[in-house]
């Protein structure tokens, strides 16, 4: 949003560096090719995976129907594997709004194929992890007794959160993607309370897939703003989110915005609801300030 050209990303590294040096469980990253000004996810995160040591590298959430699967499917093993297992992966099929609509077209993708595309991928990423010659025709691509190096740390590959229960929205169909694909749901627009209902949603998807389990996570991409007035993280939130959104759903769920109690209260309301994860989104231009106050102030509320 600064700057096209030249993005404060010195910035964003000392972040990484900060959060991995004071505690935090993961780095997590967006995804946008041409709708929003983002780094382009999976590089982004190499590049973090060489300057940090122990926090895990997430997306929040990649869109694979964008992408060829094939590719792509070597793109994660390989920042899996220069990481050391350290990646998670949050997919999603993207908003249904026009700007998605054209964001699939500047790719050459079909927007309303996007939530079979996506389960596509990962079907075909499970197959290729394990190492093993595939042939397999897909609708751009043709796999002939064809193995891809390196594979993932891991013979299971990066961990794979599923989007359900976005902005309150209980779709059966998501939860049942969840359930036949995912190890984890990442959710996002919910209200504390919300949660609940998730991990009940998803049990019994679970339960019907005939994979019965209850300690799979649960990561809720919040926003956070500190300032000492209320009103003035409130404002400074709307302002925000309509500068880069366009405003709507995403003023939606429960934020931490205020002084340290407040935020500290507000996200304690997801871990008593039952969420695993936060992923959190600072608002405002002044992100590492933001971050090293979040961190003086109310990180070791939650650590404890």
């Amino acid at each position: 949003m600064q700057s096209a050209r030249r993005p404060p990303v010195a910035e964003c590294w000392t972040m990484a560096r900060l959060a991995d040096q004071a505690g935090y469980d993961a780095l997590w990253v967006g995804d946008s090719i041409v709708a929003k000004p983002r780094l382009e996810p999976l590089t982004t995160l190499a590049y973090l995976a060489a300057m940090t040591e122990r926090v895990r590298l997430g997306t929040a959430v990649l869109l694979p129907a964008l992408r060829q699967p094939v590719v792509l499917a070597g793109q994660i093993a390989n920042v899996d594997q220069v990481s050391r297992g350290r990646l998670v992966l949050g997919l999603g099929v993207g908003w249904s709004l026009p700007s998605a609509e054209r964001e699939w077209a500047a790719c050459g993708a079909d927007h309303k194929r996007r939530v079979r595309r996506l389960e596509e991928h990962v079907e075909i990423w499970r197959r290729l992890w394990r190492g093993e010659p595939l042939t397999h025709r897909g609708e751009d691509y043709e796999l002939t007794e064809h193995t891809i190096g390196p594979l993932p740390w891991t013979e299971a590959g990066p961990p794979v959160l599923i989007t359900a229960g976005n902005r309150g929205e209980m779709l059966p169909a998501q939860f049942d993607r969840f359930a036949r694909l995912g190890d984890g749901i990442i959710t996002t627009y919910v209200h504390a309370e919300e949660c609940r209902l998730i991990r009940e949603r998803a049990e019994a998807a679970l339960a019907r897939h005939g994979r019965p389990r209850a300690d799979f996570p649960i990561c809720v991409y919040t926003t956070v703003r500190m300032e000492d007035e209320p009103q003035v993280a409130e404002r400074v939130t709307a302002e925000f989110l309509d500068t880069y959104y366009g405003g709507g759903v995403h003023s939606r769920g429960t934020m931490g915005l205020g002084p340290a109690d407040s935020v500290i209260e507000a996200l304690g309301r997801y871990a008593a609801a039952g969420a695993d994860d936060l992923c959190i989104r600072f608002i405002g231009d002044d992100q590492l300030e933001q971050l090293e106050r979040f961190t003086r102030e109310v990180l070791p509320a939650l650590s404890g």
